[in-house]
């Protein structure tokens, strides 16, 4: 596919080993203004320390982040910084962990209807006592996940960036004058039941 250009626009990825399998999250940020490595530090070492001291606490220690990837969308030949201390961060929660694979979904969403304007992160590092039974999450530890990634989206907006959906397609083509941005206002619980992230399985992704 080749690269579509969003302009002013910075993408995050936390880079994440669990049980030898390097997986990620990732979300889009408008920053309105053109980012200059400086500030894409300033978002890569800010996501770094929500994830090690808020959101980890409802991770496994089995989960690794390594580094936090900030990248300018604006062309393909844009900017990028890598945020990696020398001490990588493990999740604060002891307890077996359910297989790689085994995730729970998070809706985020924007003041717009439509598949495209709505986004999902998928939690890595879950363990056997977060359920409530075989197939679903305890709506206390969900409550506390959503909790942890709206503290991150409502920390971006203390500024004038903001994180947001982008759509680059709609009826199945590539939408016309470019990517559409939809700021997201909200961490949403749809349901309980725990999802499948295939490619986190080992062997299966990177």
């Amino acid at each position: 596919m080749p690269n579509v250009p969003v302009a002013n626009t910075v993408m995050i990825e936390w880079r994440m080993t669990l049980f030898g399998q390097q997986i990620e999250n990732r979300l889009h940020i408008d920053n309105f203004t053109p980012p200059d490595e400086v500030g894409l530090m300033a978002f890569a070492v800010a996501a770094w320390n929500w994830w090690q001291n808020t959101y980890s606490v409802d991770i496994v220690e089995d989960c690794n982040l390594r580094e936090v990837v900030a990248t300018d969308l604006s062309s393909a030949n844009s900017s990028q910084v890598v945020y990696a201390p020398s001490t990588t961060v493990n999740g604060q929660l002891a307890g077996d962990p359910l297989p790689n694979e085994v995730s729970f979904c998070i809706s985020l969403h924007t003041a717009f209807r439509g598949r495209s304007a709505r986004g999902r992160w998928f939690v890595a590092g879950l363990a056997v006592g977060q359920r409530s039974d075989a197939n679903t999450l305890d709506d206390v530890v969900a409550g506390n996940l959503v909790s942890s990634l709206q503290t991150y989206i409502n920390a971006v907006a203390t500024g004038t960036p903001r994180v947001i959906i982008v759509s680059y397609r709609t009826n199945n083509a590539p939408r016309v004058g470019g990517p559409v941005k939809f700021v997201v206002t909200s961490a949403v619980i749809t349901d309980l039941i725990l999802d499948s992230q295939k490619r986190r399985k080992p062997g299966i992704g990177a």
